[in-house]
């Protein structure tokens, strides 16, 4: 798996394990009055557990690092508070530990809450604030391109000043600096900050390592404590010393092991074993099993499946054999195949996300893709390939147009799709093949770029800056995230000339443009950086975009109070599961006890 820091990204991934069920996955919420049983009256206390579960790893495994992917789990939503929670559909971050912000003058100002406590009894000043950034100097954390860590000072116990380079935009560090958990206790991280503040260069120090570091018990920010480890189960208490405790009319979270993928939460969910998962992908052979009372929320996503073309590769270094890929797919029938109510189709190839498209450029001027075998068959003799009839294969100097697009094991709506394309690129004379992979080695032919074509997401899941122009495009033109400049071998820093869409040609560097994006706060200026940008993924695509995800979470009713998803701006967050709680606005009945 790709390393992750934080728990967005590490959980956002969550709902693309396991196989299809049934095939042709798509989501229809229950969200109808009809779900909510009126005798189940809300009650002081109930002497209940919400019970959920973790896929990925067994409860003995958990740890309470964020930076790597074993063992950390989706309870840490609990766990841990958010300085900020990213809300999807105000495209806006809603006051937790920080209360306020501004940014004025090159410094960002931060005014913490004094509400908040660690669970072994310590009150959470601006100092732990301080200190979790400075630890992720370590890790190059995208804070450090617009700053250093000098400019980062605690003035007094719950104030935070940022200082910022000159003209960097304003958008971008609300992005870089409040999409956070409050997850790095004192406690807990007290010596690796010693080691990082008394080097001169913790991201090279071999001596610094954030990834390895032991957290075995939790100390957490949040209103939720590990209680107990039972036999195939853990109980997270509410703690009591908590300002939020009284948001919790129940005893905490029951966290136990779900085998199986996504059919294993399916059928625990059918035979109501369980009452919520934070993130699950399940189509409609699914639903039908599920209770009426099993609720649905589908969450804008910001990423989905992506093909990233390899540019050393014999083929894949020449735009018509990827213009040819992009015209030889329909990604209508390929979503389908997955499930089209969980997932958005990208009416252009600009880059950005399926929201950003309309509120940055007019589709309208560029080009759809859109399944054409005719262009297919242009572009690929403009390559240099021949093709004897149309059941053969395309061929350029005695050599197949052959190639394996490689993709992640189980995760199925990922693999249906792209089984799809593999078909559709097929009977338009490619050869091409699906090689499905364990999750580990698919990672380390990605970094060590052996692959011609691969299933990837095409945005960084579960981040709040996902619909950014300059995030979105930094992803998918320099992404470094397998240890190389960008593992896919794309000229990131040199011009490379494009049709300009207008009969003329538009030479862009990708890394200029982009760099440009994040230093200027001048509307025009952007405006025109993204679209040289947009223009340039469009003509040249570094990448296929296939799709993108709503995620799908899910809550039960049978036992669970919460308001329905039109009442309240806090579904839409990652993730209601935990959030909700948090807010006040999911509370236990009578029924939770039976």
């Amino acid at each position: 798996m790709l390393a992750v820091t934080g728990t967005a990204g590490a959980a956002a991934l969550a709902g693309c394990f396991g196989g299809d069920d049934n095939g042709n996955g798509n989501g229809n919420g229950t969200d109808d009055e009809d779900a909510v049983n009126p005798d189940q009256e809300v009650v002081d206390h109930a002497d209940a557990y919400f019970r959920t579960a973790d896929g990925e790893h067994q409860i003995t495994d958990f740890q309470y690092n964020p930076h790597p992917w074993a063992g950390y789990s989706h309870i840490s939503f609990a766990l841990f508070a958010e300085w900020t929670k990213y809300l999807v559909g105000q495209d806006d971050y809603y006051p937790h530990a920080v209360e306020d912000w501004d940014i004025d003058d090159g410094v960002m100002t931060l005014h913490i809450s004094d509400e908040f406590t660690w669970a072994d009894g310590e009150e959470i000043t601006a100092e732990d604030f301080v200190m979790q950034l400075e630890l992720l100097e370590a890790l190059e954390d995208d804070i450090y391109d617009f700053t250093d860590a000098d400019d980062i000072e605690a003035v007094d116990d719950y104030t935070v000043e940022i200082g910022f380079d000159e003209g960097t935009n304003h958008d971008v560090m609300r992005h870089v600096v409040l999409d956070r958990e409050l997850d790095h206790p004192p406690a807990d991280w007290a010596e690796v900050h010693e080691q990082v503040v008394d080097s001169d260069d913790p991201a090279d120090d071999e001596d610094i390592d954030l990834f390895g570091h032991d957290v075995d018990e939790p100390t957490p920010s949040g209103p939720i404590d590990l209680e107990e480890v039972q036999e195939g189960q853990a109980l997270f208490g509410v703690r009591d010393d908590h300002h939020l405790a009284d948001n919790f009319n129940w005893d905490g979270y029951e966290m136990g092991h779900q085998s199986g993928g996504n059919e294993g939460f399916h059928q625990a969910f059918a035979a109501q074993e369980i009452d919520g998962i934070h993130s699950l992908f399940a189509g409609p052979g699914a639903l039908e099993q599920f209770p009426d009372t099993l609720e649905q929320i589908q969450i804008p996503g910001g990423f989905g499946l992506g093909m990233v073309f390899n540019f050393e590769d014999e083929h894949f270094g020449d735009r018509e054999v990827r213009q040819a890929f992009a015209y030889a797919v329909d990604t209508d029938a390929a979503i389908a195949s997955a499930g089209s109510d969980t997932k958005m189709e990208f009416p252009v190839q600009a880059g950005l996300t399926v929201p950003a498209l309309d509120d940055w450029v007019d589709t309208d001027e560029y080009k759809s893709y859109a399944q054409d075998l005719q262009m297919v068959t242009e572009l690929l003799e403009e390559a240099g390939y021949e093709r004897e009839d149309e059941d053969d294969t395309w061929e350029r100097d005695g050599e197949a147009l052959s190639f394996e697009i490689i993709a992640p094991a189980g995760w199925g709506d990922w693999v249906t799709p792209t089984s799809t394309m593999v078909d559709q690129l097929n009977s338009a004379g490619f050869d091409a093949e699906l090689q499905t992979e364990d999750q580990g080695v698919w990672s380390d032919n990605l970094a060590n770029g052996d692959f011609s074509v691969a299933a990837y997401n095409h945005t960084e899941g579960g981040n709040a800056s996902m619909n950014h122009p300059y995030f979105s495009f930094r992803w998918k033109f320099e992404n470094p995230d397998h240890g190389r400049p960008n593992f896919f071998n794309y000229p990131e820093d040199e011009e490379i000339t494009v049709d300009d869409g207008d009969g003329g040609e538009l030479s862009v560097n990708p890394r200029e443009e982009i760099s440009t994006i994040a230093n200027s706060n001048d509307d025009d200026e952007i405006q025109d950086r993204v679209e040289n940008l947009a223009r340039l993924f469009n003509e040249d695509l570094p990448m296929y975009l296939v799709d993108e995800k709503y995620e799908q979470s899910f809550l039960s009713r049978d036992g669970w109070e919460f308001p329905h998803t039109d009442d309240s701006e806090h579904f839409m967050a990652f993730w209601p599961l935990y959030w909700l709680a948090k807010q006040d606005e999911l509370k236990a009945t009578a029924a939770a006890e039976n």
